[in-house]
Parts: C-alpha cells; structure tokens; sequence
C-alpha cells in the first residue's frame, strides 16, 4: 500500500503512545500555559543573563582571572586533589581540568606538588574573589529583599536541575516539538 492509497491516514501521528522527554517532561509536569508564557520566561531569563554577564566580565577583570579558571581553583581549595575529582566538581572532563590546572600553575595560583593545592596567590585571587562576589550578591539582596533572593536562587536551582535532567534524557531534537523544527 502506498501513501496515496493509504489517505492522509498515513500522513497522521501513529496510534501509539509517546511519553514525552526532555523539556517537555518538564513542559508537561509544569504545566506552562501556552507558548507565550515559555518565551515571556526565556525573555526574562535572556535578560538576566545580559545584565549579568557584565558583571561576570568585571569581576574577571578584578581578579585577573577568567571564571571557569577560578571554579577550578575553587575545587582546588576545597580538597579535590586530582583532576579527575575537580573535572567532577565543576563539571567538566579530566582533560580540560588538567588543561585549567596547568595554567592555574603557570600563573603560579596553584601547585602540583607534593599534591595539588592552591598557592597563596591562588587563596588571595580566591578571597578576592569572594568579595567581590559578595557585593554582587548585596545588590541582589538590595533589589530583592534577602527572603525573595533566597527563594530566587532556590528556584534558578531548581531549574538548573531540570533542565540538566532534561539535557541527560534527550538531545534537544527530541525535546523539541516537530512543527517547531520544521517551521
């Protein structure tokens, strides 16, 4: 049978079942409205993002590191002495972790021996760094009042997780609907 003989039948969703995955899961769970509601919120996040990333640039610039170097420096001084325990604690692999540890110790912010550890440079980027970051959060705290910045960071948690859970479930063609990908 060929799809003209068939009709637009053919043409139709199969008569099957097909659990969602991905964002979609979470779409579903969630019960976003309709489609304005998700951008209205991709709208927000997105400026967000654009107010925060100077301020990201900023304290980059005042610490004299790049934030990625200084997560991995972070991880350092918490005790993960490897690079395979640091890749896991800032979520990255052991390869590009042991790149960011040579470089931390080029700059001479960290050590290699007798085990990894972080200099005293490194612990006065990092207590720098700290600061800075405090006063950031201040202004935060400022706008929103310490009880809504506490449910904030709770909720951005909580979308963190879901949307990493959505990433490990499928690949964003899957989570993605298919008049979307196609229009």
């Amino acid at each position: 049978m060929t799809i003209e003989d068939a009709g637009t039948r053919a043409l139709a969703v199969p008569d099957r079942v097909v659990l969602p995955t991905g964002i979609a899961t979470v779409q579903t769970e969630h019960l976003i409205g309709d489609i304005s509601d998700a951008l209205r919120l991709l709208d927000a996040v997105e400026r967000v993002r654009g107010h925060a990333h100077p301020l990201i640039l900023g304290l980059q610039d005042a610490v004299g590191i790049k934030m990625p170097a200084a997560l991995v420096l972070s991880a350092i001084s918490n005790g993960h002495d490897s690079a395979e325990a640091v890749a896991a604690q800032v979520g990255t692999s052991a390869g590009e972790a042991g790149l960011a540890i040579a470089e931390l110790v080029d700059l001479g912010l960290a050590r290699t021996t007798p085990t990894l550890s972080v200099t005293g440079l490194g612990q006065a980027r990092l207590s720098q760094l700290d600061g800075l970051t405090v006063r950031v959060l201040d202004v935060v705290t400022g706008i929103l009042g310490p009880a809504d910045a506490a449910q904030l960071i709770r909720l951005l948690h909580t979308v963190a997780d879901g949307l990493e859970s959505a990433a490990i479930t499928a690949p964003v063609s899957d989570q993605l609907a298919p008049t979307i990908l196609h229009n």
